[in-house]
């Protein structure tokens, strides 16, 4: 039997139990493929079995390995409550949050969030990280960011995720579009339509919706400001997608109508994406703190929290 593994063997086992890939795991260690490879061959040498077995082109764990893996989130969590517990006995504080989200829209909200979770922890640094909006999963597993919120995780996400509130989407146009009048639209109404949302490189409008469907819309308009894309559907010059909440924070729905997505209407869930590396103290309140505030936002007296706060 061996005499010592180390924490960065156990966390070597971990991440290849997680990622099924060698190459995956010295990404995200920063270190090079054949550094993994060795480290883990030295490690079934001490422990005298083979720790994977190669399934289909991924590491399969034995048992022997996940149990591994569970001692090394378990080391983890040890290590960051010891860290909390000595910074509060020396009267310091966890320093520093570091959070991104899926939309930029999220923003017009995220501040409520902050103050919360400030509230709880004084001294917390909250630093919002928007240049990881595009691939905000991979922010997370890579230790970038601590938590990200985000409606439409890749299906290869393994962070660890938390649903918090859900938002219905309404088609936004000009009064005077065909469909203006009409009690919801189904996904066929968006054919040859052009669709106006958010810059970005997945839309779950477009995935969720629509491509089931079998549907592409006309034109895909990609605009970053929310007061342009009212503004373009208010014109005419297309169908928006936006929340509910954005319509309730308009100072004026003037020649605009919205319309629900769907007969029973279409709804995104908001979930957070927590890293391993947060303490479990700043993740529950970041969880509850967005919570909250998702049933703020959900009331038709949005505008006036928004006022009032500001």
């Amino acid at each position: 039997m061996p005499s010592h593994i180390s924490p960065k063997d156990l966390e070597v086992v971990r991440l290849v139990a997680a990622n099924g890939s060698l190459t995956s795991t010295a990404k995200q260690m920063h270190v090079s493929q054949p550094a993994i490879s060795q480290r883990l061959a030295t490690l079934q040498d001490r422990l005298g079995t083979d720790l994977f077995q190669r399934r289909d082109g991924r590491m399969q764990a034995t048992p022997a390995a996940e149990r591994l893996a569970e001692a090394a989130v378990a080391v983890e969590r040890l290590m960051t409550q010891a860290m909390e517990d000595v910074n509060e006995l020396l009267g310091r504080r966890q320093r520093q949050f570091r959070l991104t989200t899926q939309c930029h829209t999220s923003y017009r909200w995220l501040s409520f969030v902050i103050r919360d979770i400030v509230d709880q922890h004084p001294g917390l640094s909250v630093d919002v990280v928007p240049e990881a909006i595009e691939d905000p999963c991979g922010a997370v597993m890579r230790g970038e960011v601590d938590a990200a919120l985000v409606f439409a995780p890749d299906e290869s996400c393994t962070a660890h995720s938390v649903e918090c509130f859900s938002d219905e989407m309404f088609a936004v146009m000009h009064i005077d579009q065909p469909f203006a009048n009409r009690s919801f639209l189904s996904p066929a109404n968006f054919a040859d339509e052009a669709l106006i949302l958010y810059t970005g490189k997945r839309h779950a409008f477009v995935d969720f919706v629509l491509a089931p469907a079998g549907v592409r819309p006309g034109r895909l308009r990609q605009v970053r400001m929310t007061e342009a894309i009212v503004e373009l559907a208010r014109a005419g010059q297309g169908i928006a997608v936006l929340a509910g909440w954005v319509l309730n924070d308009l100072g004026s729905r003037k020649e605009l109508a919205a319309v629900r997505i769907t007969r029973g209407g279409y709804r995104r869930t908001w979930r957070a994406l927590l890293s391993d590396q947060c303490p479990e103290t700043i993740a529950a309140a970041f969880v509850n703190s967005v919570r909250k505030t998702g049933e703020s936002i959900a009331s038709a007296e949005w505008r006036e929290l928004l006022e009032t706060a500001s």
